[in-house]
């Protein structure tokens, strides 16, 4: 998503390599622990806090 994907479009990503798991309802669920353990409303909001904590470079 870093990347600019979108959920639909990292699915299909993980799905084309076999990565599992890979459904669309898993990236969400995965979304949302995120926002959970950072705090974050949004996901913007999630990437701005990953990026000023050093998770993610831009």
């Amino acid at each position: 998503m870093a990347d600019g994907y979108n959920q639909q479009e990292v699915s299909n990503y993980l799905k084309k390599r076999e990565i599992k798991p890979n459904s669309l309802s898993t990236i969400e669920k995965e979304l949302k622990k995120l926002k959970k353990r950072f705090g974050a409303h949004t996901i913007i909001h999630l990437f701005m806090i990953l990026v000023k904590e050093g998770h993610l470079k831009v």
